[in-house]
Formats: structure tokens, sequence, C-alpha cells
């Protein structure tokens, strides 16, 4: 990524760090010491680095780069390693077999102080992973990577950061639906029935136009 010398941090993560955090349970431990071979701190972008204003939910934006043993991401072993770590956004860029993808959550703190997942976007495996750095304050900086990694499902514009994933998430759900109906489609064979499917994907699919 082309991006100023300043957010260059290049330090070495222990994966112990995360095994005495509450979201990191068994089970993620476990694949974390089986999937992950290294993670390393390669960007650190905040007031210090890059002269913007800190952000409304965090002073500063972390991109973690993982090195993993497969090509399989476990987006839950994300979110709780994003969870872990309570000073800042995360952007994480994996790599495997010469390929890179990248993933980002929209992260809040909740009422505890805690931090919750409310959505997670990853890319395919492509040959390099490179965003750009798009506003002047971190918070526009962090939209803009969620616009860019979730390939334009989020577009912040007049509405805000927060309604747009909000619809995101709502479309995901809708989508989730019709291809559950698709696949019940395809099992029916009484015709009144198939009808009364189309008729549900149909309104469906016109409330994902809306949200889109």
């Amino acid at each position: 990524m082309n991006w100023p010398k300043t957010t260059e941090i290049g330090k070495f993560l222990a994966k112990e760090r995360f095994y005495s955090h509450d979201a990191v349970s068994g089970a993620l431990k476990q694949a974390l010491v089986e999937d992950v071979e290294k993670i390393t701190i390669s960007h650190r972008l905040a007031r210090d680095t890059l002269n913007v204003d800190a952000g409304t939910e965090f002073p500063e934006i972390l991109v973690l780069n993982i090195k993993l043993r497969q090509s399989k991401v476990n987006e839950k072993l994300l979110d709780a390693l994003d969870k872990s770590i309570r000073s800042g956004y995360v952007l994480f860029v994996l790599e495997y077999n010469e390929k890179e993808c990248a993933s980002i959550s929209h992260k809040t703190v909740n009422a505890k102080e805690c931090c919750t997942i409310d959505k997670r976007w990853t890319t395919d495996w492509i040959n390099k992973v490179d965003v750009e750095l798009r506003g002047t304050t971190l918070d526009a900086i962090y939209a803009g990577l969620i616009e860019q990694v979730s390939q334009g499902r989020v577009a912040s514009g007049a509405s805000g950061l927060a309604d747009a994933v909000n619809r995101d998430i709502e479309r995901a759900k809708l989508e989730k639906q019709i291809a559950e109906l698709n696949q019940k489609l395809r099992n029916t064979d009484q015709l009144n029935k198939k009808f009364e499917i189309k008729d549900k994907i149909r309104t469906l699919e016109q409330k994902v136009k809306e949200l889109s």
C-alpha cells in the first residue's frame, strides 16, 4: 500500500497476547495456533502519524498483517482478535500462498465499554491488497476503507456510515432469505407452491433494490 512512511510500524505481535482475552474462546485459540503463522502490525493511522483528527469511537486504525497456513478465512477468529484490540479500528490484510485479501468490520463501543462487531466484510483472494486513504479525518478514512473492502456494498454518503452499514446488514439478511427460497423453489414440484415462492422472492428482491 502506498501510504505515508510515518504510518509504517512493522512490529511483530505475539499470538499469546490474545490468549487471555474473553472474546477468544478455546476453539478460537486453537484456530489461532493452527491457522495463523505470524501477526504483524504493519501500519498505524492516527493523529500523530497522519496529522488527522482522532476518530469518534477509537483514536487510531491499526493494520494487522496475518500470514495464514491455509486459504480459508476464519471470520469468527478475526472478530475475536478485533474485539480484543480496544485501542482502535482494525484492517486485516491476510496472506496465503502469495495471495492477499482484506477484511474490515464496523466496530463500536457498547455500554459496557467493550467492542461490538456489527458487520464484517472480506474480499476475495487477489495478488495484492491496495486500498487508498480517503478523507481528512480518521472517521472518514475508516468509512473509506469499509467502502473499498465491502466493494461498494457500503457507501456512507449523506446518510452516514452507521446508516449505510445497517442497510447492508438488512440487505444481507434479505439476500440470505432469497437464496433459501430459491433452494426451496428448486425442490418444489407443486405448481401453486412454485408461484407462491416466486411471489415471495420478487417481494424480497424489491426490498433489496430499495436498500441498495
